[in-house]
């Protein structure tokens, strides 16, 4: 409906708006809802997950990409119309979809049924085949319209006429989004008798009687006469009585009539009747004046786009350009109406032809290789000019790399349309088709040729943002290696300054044998700044050497250089528990040093006014296949702040928390992960904050 897509247009554009909005205006329209499902079930845009409701749909999608396919829709939708499509009333379908859909809902929750919105999609897509119909079969389905006085009367027709009837159609459709439910198997039994329905899933038995009593509601209402049918056996399908459906039934008429004022859709007996509660034909008069406003409002927003404008702005804006291939694919099989898509793109290093590795693409045409110098193929030929190529056009001869791209795509054959801007050739879309097809979009080469210029205006774009930003990440490593030189020759000095006057301090101090050891620890902390300091003359840290170190005693050497600044002062008891039985673990000393000042740190400054610290270790604890060591700590403070504790070991943006710098647990991780442990933290108001780390020694059974 135009007045549904006019508002999806609307909202897709505000940046305010979000996926549940955009979510409730695409559950009120068939078409539009059949269009989201089908691009979000995609190979190449489904990550396993099943994807079961609308919003799911549109957070896998994205914004962006639902703002060029909302373009896209309105683009199509207005290019369909003023290229002389008859003009067809869907206020009848709606609401009759509409009502199903509402009524499915009501009697899942009736009868306990747990996926209420799968129970309202089955309702709402059940006659979805008669949109596929209109759109491929238009004269001869309008023909069948024209002669169907209600719905159960065109299926008949369909299958008579055609060999196929909407239910069917509609449930393969349903099947190409691989969905573990039953939603196709609704679709396709909702007209099957009553007397078969009852052997149906409890999802098929919702369905087909919402249909039911709709249509019978839907037959009371546009004509004078009582429907001489006989009540279908809800009791028995369903475990309802008739009243109970009844009721549910007023009432979601009633919704969709609130619906349909809202959006200014009127349905008269007259569009139901002619065929009933299905898409009316009417070749004789205007559109109702309501779908002509709206129709009106999407064609001064597709001529707002300036000729699809809005999409290259849509394709610059996406961030890598895979997703760029996967939007202009999407966007190509809206606008045009062909399924199977193909990218071929230049190699700018060998001048060859070769598809992008990406999800969605035909895994047979991977590893092809077309040079554009060989002259023979139509591929090459595409990629060179500025024109599209086609396998049917008689007076160009088909290089069997051509025909392996048509076998690739299970096709008759193939049309080519070069993708290229004014400075650069990017490659080429191939499209699988059949000559009927190319006959078909003949009228809409152009208009292709220049989709496929834009799509290659947009991988331009992104590649020469991404040019740019290597080239300024470069620069600012060159910058950062040279300041990083700069404060390393600076840093040295005082440091071995420092260093020098312990070494007299010592020499003079040599009869009072209680310094030495604090004097040999501050030279091995000298000695690790030094090292910190060096790190950072490379941009990737190399792995320190192995060593092994024993936990307690830097445990005891780090109290005894900083138990006085960190505790004593500020009137903190420190209670150590040491485990005897700890045995030596392999790793970076100086790593397990600032893991340890990191953490006390933090504990220090979250009690300025005293309180207790608790450091203990434990030995032989198994940790699925290792033995570990374990060092525990805690603290008697307030806990860590909320906004820390959902970002716990991720550094902090700058000047998040003034005073700090942001990044003391990030580092703390890293350097736990570098040690090959792990580091668990638990934390609140009452207990204040506990820290657990544990180290391997070996693997469980080898010493």
């Amino acid at each position: 409906m135009p007045q549904v897509l006019l508002r999806f247009l609307t909202l897709a554009e505000d940046e305010r708006a979000d996926s549940s909005q955009l979510s409730a205006v695409v559950r009120q329209d068939p078409a539009l809802c059949a269009r989201i499902l089908t691009v979000a079930n995609s190979a190449a845009l489904r990550r396993g997950a099943e994807i079961k409701t609308i919003e799911q749909c549109l957070n896998t999608l994205g914004t962006r990409l639902v703002r060029t396919l909302a373009s896209c829709l309105a683009i199509q939708s207005t290019f369909a119309r003023s290229d002389g499509e008859q003009d067809y009333d869907y206020s009848g379908f709606w609401c009759h979809s509409l009502r199903v859909a509402e009524l499915a809902r009501a009697i899942a929750i009736k009868v306990g049924y747990p996926e209420l919105e799968e129970a309202y999609l089955a309702g709402l897509l059940h006659d979805t085949g008669q949109l596929i119909l209109q759109g491929g079969l238009t004269e001869r389905y309008a023909a069948l319209l024209a002669c169907s006085v209600d719905e159960e009367a065109l299926h008949d027709l369909e299958n008579s006429v055609l060999g196929s009837d909407h239910a069917t159609i509609g449930a393969w459709l349903a099947d190409q989004w691989h969905s573990s439910s039953f939603m196709a198997d609704a679709i396709l039994f909702h007209h099957y008798p009553a007397k078969n329905i009852i052997t149906a899933d409890l999802l098929s038995r919702i369905v087909w009687s919402a249909h039911s009593i709709c249509c019978s509601f839907e037959k009371l209402d546009s004509t004078t006469e009582e429907t001489s049918s006989q009540p279908a056996p809800f009791e028995s399908i369903l475990g309802l009585e008739l009243a109970t459906i009844t009721s549910l039934a007023q009432q979601a008429f009633q919704r969709v009539t609130m619906l349909a004022e809202a959006f200014a859709i009127i349905e008269t007996a007259e569009r139901r009747t002619i065929p009933h509660a299905s898409i009316s034909f009417e070749s004789d008069q205007a559109p109702p004046n309501e779908q002509a406003a709206a129709w009106s409002q999407i064609e001064d927003v597709v001529r707002n786009m300036a000729l699809m404008q809005t999409l290259q702005q849509d394709l610059s804006a996406l961030s890598n350009e895979t997703e760029i291939l996967v939007a202009v694919r999407e966007c190509a099989r809206i606008l045009f109406g062909l399924g199977r898509i193909y990218f071929l793109l230049i190699r700018p290093d060998d001048n060859i032809l070769s598809g992008p590795d990406m999800a969605g693409q035909c895994e047979r045409l991977h590893g092809l290789q077309i040079s554009l110098d060989d002259g023979h193929s139509l591929a090459g030929k595409a990629a060179r000019g500025d024109r599209p190529c086609s396998t049917f056009d008689r007076e160009t001869p088909v290089s069997l790399v051509d025909v392996q791209i048509a076998r690739a795509l299970g096709s008759k054959g193939v049309l080519y349309l070069p993708m290229r801007t004014r400075e650069q050739r990017i490659g080429i879309m191939a499209f699988g088709l059949n000559e009927p097809q190319l006959t078909a979009i003949q009228h809409l080469l152009g208009r292709m040729t220049s989709f496929a210029g834009l799509a290659a205006a947009g991988l331009e774009s992104w590649r020469k943002t991404k040019e740019r930003e290597n080239k300024l990440q470069a620069e600012l490593i060159s910058q950062f290696d040279l300041q990083a030189r700069k404060v390393i020759h600076e840093a040295a000095n005082p440091l071995s300054i420092i260093k020098n006057y312990l070494q007299i301090i010592s020499q003079r101090n040599s009869a009072d044998n209680s310094l030495l050891p604090v004097l040999d620890i501050l030279r091995e902390e000298i000695d690790r700044v030094v090292q910190i300091v060096h790190r950072f003359n490379t941009v990737a840290v190399s792995t320190p050497p192995e060593d092994t170190f024993d936990i307690n005693a830097v445990i005891e050497g780090m109290l005894a250089l900083y138990a006085e600044s960190l505790f004593t002062s500020r009137g903190i008891s420190v209670e150590k528990n040491l485990s005897p039985a700890v045995q030596p673990v392999s790793g970076d000393r100086d790593c397990f040093k600032q893991i340890l000042f990191n953490i006390w740190k933090n504990a220090s400054e979250a009690m300025p006014n005293g309180g207790f610290f608790t450091i203990s270790t434990h030995d032989n604890l198994i940790k699925g296949s290792h033995i570990c060591s374990e060092i525990r700590m805690s603290d008697s403070g307030p806990g860590l702040p909320e906004d820390i504790i959902q970002r716990l070991f991720q550094p902090l943006k700058f000047n998040c928390r003034p005073g700090t710098s942001g990044i003391g647990l990030s580092l703390v991780a890293e350097l736990v992960n570098r040690l090959g442990g792990q580091i668990v933290c638990q934390s609140s108001a009452e207990l204040g904050t506990r820290f657990s780390i544990l180290l391997q020694k070996s693997e469980v059974g080898k010493k």
